[in-house]
């Protein structure tokens, strides 16, 4: 009786429901989904590492699954393995990598994009800073132009008066030289005319005295 029992109570471990657990195929193997519990029943599927199953049952070595298009068949149990395998994990990472690496590229891009701008930012505010410096130098350049000129502007101003006062000057003494020639030329046209004029006189006088004594 106690043997039966023990013998009852291995068959019921054995083939008791594995609780819906979730099962995944290992690292090392691609394996084969059969009808049944055993070689020799037909492959219906052929599953590679890290392929999630529901588990429903294990029974001598062999665990009844539920594919993921609801079909049922069973695997070898030790193929099968509680913790995502590192290829499941590797193709969850990469499925959250693949977008951040997307981003990434594009971040890159939009980063080369940006230098380039900054280059070509930085080679404009260097030639605007050239042309400032050029444009302060030929201001300074202008300003002191500019003085220069004021400066011959005021000369000129002074020169012109100036010449203009001397002309003045000459034509005041040109004028009191032309007086002065006249007035001279008038005093000894005078002083001929008054001598002109006595020797008339006196030549008249001689004739009146030889007329007389004749």
């Amino acid at each position: 009786m106690r043997l039966f029992l023990g013998v009852f109570f291995s068959l019921m471990l054995i083939t008791a429901p594995a609780g819906a657990a979730a099962k995944y195929v290992d690292d090392l193997h691609e394996i084969t989904v059969r009808l049944g519990p055993g070689i020799k029943y037909r492959v219906i599927e052929t599953v590679s590492s890290g392929t999630k199953f529901e588990t429903i049952k294990t029974q001598n070595g062999w665990t009844q699954v539920r594919l993921s298009d609801s079909r049922e068949g069973w695997v070898v149990t030790r193929y099968l393995t509680d913790d995502v395998p590192d290829s499941k994990k590797y193709e969850t990472l990469k499925a959250k990598y693949d977008p951040l690496e997307k981003q990434i590229k594009e971040l890159k891009a939009e980063n080369s994009r940006l230098q380039a701008d900054n280059q070509t930012l930085s080679q404009k505010l260097t030639q605007a800073r050239d042309e400032l410096a050029q444009t302060r130098t030929a201001y300074e350049e202008l300003k002191e132009a500019s003085a220069d000129v004021l400066g011959l502007k005021n000369k000129n101003e002074k020169l012109t008066q100036q010449l203009k006062e001397k002309n003045q000057k000459i034509a005041s003494l040109e004028a009191k030289i032309s007086d002065a020639f006249l007035s001279e030329a008038l005093k000894w046209f005078l002083i001929g005319a008054g001598v002109l004029l006595v020797g008339i006189i006196i030549g008249a006088s001689g004739k009146r005295k030889r007329s007389s004594l004749l």
